[in-house]
């Protein structure tokens, strides 16, 4: 070609200015030569944009272009997935071979309406954390066995919320325990939901996860909190003792609501946990806060259940006992110390009394099983 020819040089650097790409659409084949041009001709490109009803067939193409073209520099463009993927193709992509894989930027959660984005070794090291988990255990077994794991953590009111920095540091608060522990869970196909927890101080969390498993007979919407049952590491080294808190491990959202320490369910759960659905949802239409109704929902649509069904199953969901904690515990810690379940049992006793108002019926309830036996 001649350099000298306005014309040609015309066409040479027709997508010499292009900075921004955004797909939109799986492309046409039309279209995949235009894109195919532009590549290969001298440009100006520093973004990528895939989203709304771009498809991973799409995503493929453009990541081999670039890799092949001679007019790209590949390391200063940042491509940025902006998809919520089904699973198959999400790890597809994952596992995919990239020349620069910090420059691609991957959805790692959606929260109110905004996408969290990581680049591909992050996301690959909370990858592999979540495989940790992927054992033949049952539904409630792999629930405590995560459980366990991230009350482990040592608890800090100021770190890092971010998943891959919490999996690092090994540290986190409350909020940043029960996104993760609903995170992992949610990516191991459990439907899970993080809920707020206000004082007069302070702001916690709780985690609702639904959970279906033959093996314990456990079927219902459960509350679990790992941040109030960890421990810390300085008063406890071994960490058989700093996984024997169970208190906060499958609540029902009566029990949650009783809490001793002026804590109150917040958010959509305050009226999820009132005594009656007429009036939770009067009280909602009165109060019109947009937070309530992203909450609504966004909890709806993860439980696949109108909201008044959701209040029922959360009515109906009973308490796991400390006798199935027990037999849970004992499935995936067969080899522990003798004497552990006592000790397991006295101190769940002791803290609940601790930490929840006692409730008339179910120590009715108790009081005629001991009868019965």
């Amino acid at each position: 070609m001649d350099f000298l020819d306005y014309k040609d040089n015309e066409e040479l650097f027709a997508y010499f200015d292009i900075q921004n790409l955004s797909i939109d659409h799986s492309l046409t084949s039309k279209e995949i030569e235009e894109y195919k041009d532009l590549i290969f001709s001298p440009n100006g490109l520093k973004q990528i944009y895939f989203k709304d009803k771009c498809d991973l067939k799409t995503i493929l193409l453009i990541k081999n272009l670039l890799t092949i073209s001679d007019y790209v520099d590949n390391f200063k463009v940042e491509k940025y997935v902006l998809l919520d993927l089904n699973n198959e193709d999400y790890n597809t992509l994952l596992n995919e071979s990239f020349e620069y894989p910090t420059t691609w930027k991957l959805p790692c959660e959606f929260e109110n309406d905004n996408i969290v984005l990581l680049d591909i070794p992050k996301i690959r090291f909370i990858d592999s954390f979540i495989k940790k988990f992927d054992d033949d255990l049952s539904e409630i077994e792999k629930v405590m066995n995560l459980y366990d794991t991230i009350k482990l953590f040592d608890y800090d009111d100021n770190s890092d919320e971010r998943y891959h920095n919490i999996i690092k540091d090994k540290k986190a608060n409350s909020k940043g325990m029960n996104k993760l522990f609903s995170y992992v869970l949610s990516k191991m196909g459990y439907k899970s939901f993080v809920g707020k927890i206000k004082s007069d101080n302070e702001e916690s969390f709780v985690t609702l996860v639904e959970i279906h498993d033959k093996k314990y007979k456990i079927n219902g919407i459960y509350l679990f909190d790992p941040s109030m049952d960890s421990l810390s590491k300085d008063k406890y080294l071994k960490e058989d003792v700093r996984k024997i808190n169970y208190n906060f491990f499958g609540l029902n959202i009566m029990t949650m609501n009783r809490l001793k320490y002026k804590d109150n369910l917040s958010g959509i759960l305050a009226y999820l946990s009132l005594d009656d659905i007429d009036y939770a949802e009067e009280k909602m239409d009165i109060c019109q806060d947009r937070n309530i109704i992203r909450e609504k929902q966004k909890i709806t649509d993860i439980f696949n259940l109108s909201f008044n069904d959701l209040y029922n199953l959360l009515k109906d969901t009973k308490q796991i006992s400390i006798e199935k904690i027990v037999k849970i515990n004992d499935a995936l810690y067969p080899n522990k110390q003798e004497k552990y379940n006592e000790y397991l049992i006295s101190n769940y006793n002791s803290r609940k009394d601790e930490l929840f108002e006692k409730n008339t019926e179910e120590e009715l309830e108790n009081l005629i099983e001991v009868i019965k036996k």
